[in-house]
């Protein structure tokens, strides 16, 4: 019996470049130029290098796959997950807003080394970034659970699913093998919040955990492996195993105007590495600070207007969020987010550095730091809203409201913004000629002949 798994797939196998707009095209370029660039900034760090140690002692042996930066070949599984724990640890990546998905991590991270091993065009890997970015933020969008408030990882439990479409689709893989793929792909399907708690870094390999997933499990289906056919809406499918609630799901989101409305256009890059829901707040202290100058020891209190769903994640529990225990616990934490902008008035890959997370000034600030429920950001979560009031010692009261963050659908970024944050997070890590080489050929990626020749030259 066929299901909305195999309604997909059909759309996944059929679809080309031609059928897209070229909006959603260069949307796509540009989201793959973000991730590259992300993966890159992290590549020295310590969670990457634990990941490529792990693969080392799990996966000894393998080979045919190269991760982003990596001149040792390893497994494509492995590979898959390096590139996830890069594209994820700074939380530098992309969100589609109304679901709180990074919709294009795990994809890219499965979907590159496939393509690199295979010698494939820049179009096809394209063509599948596209494929599996648009199905994750379908995916959330049957739900209007928030399911970090049910304790899992949107990004994660969902990315696994669009990750094995658009590697199943790089792999040509028929259209039951693929609806096999993403059955199988439900009982690798996890991603606990609980490392929210106390800053550990389990959170920080899901992506990873996603992509890795997705390429096994296109393995299976590929030689012989089935899976559930009604695997998203059947009587013990995902929704109903993973949403345990009296809940109405939209399963039409899945399919509803599917090639013509376009969601990947609602997705929004990050111009600053936490929590997307912090990005506002971030805006609206930078330009507190730029505009009026703001002295930290002059501060009073900060008060932060944010939606109330946002509170258990980003603001509770109120002393783990003024005095975050690691760099990623910092990157869920409004308090020291807020904090550390205005004491530093810049914020880029290097924010929540461990001296920043232990320095006095910054720890005080985030003291002074409370929030309130925001009533017109709770009405609409599709967009990205922040209001940042300081209150000076002196009685002057400071206001600045950000109404809708840059590069969401109703304030687009443009090409520049996104070129400008890659070059700053490749800034001293590429040479200058190889970063305007490689600028070029992911903005053009559906005229490269081969992925491969055009990444090779970023191994170490």
């Amino acid at each position: 019996m066929a299901g909305l798994s195999s309604e997909l797939a059909d759309w996944a196998i059929g679809f080309s470049l031609d059928a897209a707009p070229a909006e959603v095209i260069h949307n796509t370029r540009l989201r793959l130029l973000d991730v590259v660039g992300v993966m890159i900034a992290s590549d020295s760090h310590p969670s990457v290098a634990s990941a490529r140690r792990a693969v080392a002692d799990a996966d000894a042996g393998g080979r045919g796959a190269h991760a982003m930066m990596d001149k040792q070949q390893t497994a494509p599984a492995s590979a898959a997950f390096i590139n996830g724990v890069a594209a994820a640890v700074l939380e530098f990546d992309d969100t589609h807003l109304a679901t709180n998905i990074h919709a294009t991590c795990a994809v890219a991270a499965a979907a590159l080394p496939i393509a690199q091993a295979g010698a494939m065009s820049g179009r096809a890997l394209l063509e599948a970034l596209l494929v599996g970015s648009e199905i994750v933020c379908r995916l959330g969008m049957v739900t209007p659970v928030r399911m970090h408030e049910m304790g899992f990882h949107p990004t994660s439990v969902y990315g696994v699913f669009a990750a094995a479409y658009a590697v199943a689709r790089l792999r040509q893989l028929p259209r039951q093998q693929m609806a096999d793929a993403v059955g199988t792909a439900a009982s690798l399907s996890a991603g606990s919040i609980a490392s929210f708690e106390d800053g550990t870094s389990t959170k920080t390999m899901h992506v990873g955990f996603a992509a890795s997933a997705a390429v096994r499990a296109v393995a299976l289906a590929k030689h012989g492996i089935s899976g559930p056919a009604t695997v998203f809406e059947g009587r013990f499918g995902w929704y109903r195993s993973h949403v345990q609630a009296a809940e109405s799901f939209d399963f039409a989101a899945l399919t509803r105007e599917l090639g013509s409305r376009w969601e990947v256009l609602n997705i929004a890059p990050k111009l600053y590495p936490c929590a997307y829901t912090l990005m506002p707040f971030i805006s609206a202290a930078l330009a507190l600070r730029e505009q009026y100058g703001v002295d930290p020891a002059a501060v009073k209190e900060i008060r932060c207007e944010i939606m109330p769903r946002s509170f258990r994640t980003v603001c509770e529990p109120v002393q783990d969020k003024r005095r975050p225990r690691t760099s990623w616990h910092g990157r869920i934490s409004l308090q020291h987010t807020v904090a550390e902008a205005l004491a530093l008035g810049r914020f880029d890959k290097s924010a929540y550095a461990e001296a920043s997370l232990r320095d006095p000034v910054i720890n005080l600030l985030a003291d002074k730091v409370t929030y309130l429920p925001d009533p017109i950001a709770a009405a609409d979560t599709s967009r990205s809203r922040g209001v940042v009031t300081v209150e000076l010692a002196d009685g002057r009261v400071l206001t600045h409201t950000v109404e809708d963050m840059l590069g969401t659908a109703r304030n687009p970024a443009s090409e520049a913004v996104y070129i400008e944050k890659f070059r700053s997070n490749i800034d001293g890590l590429l040479a200058p000629d190889l970063a305007d080489e490689l600028i070029d050929g992911l903005l053009r990626m559906d005229e490269i002949a081969d992925v491969e020749a055009l990444l090779a030259p970023l191994r170490r």
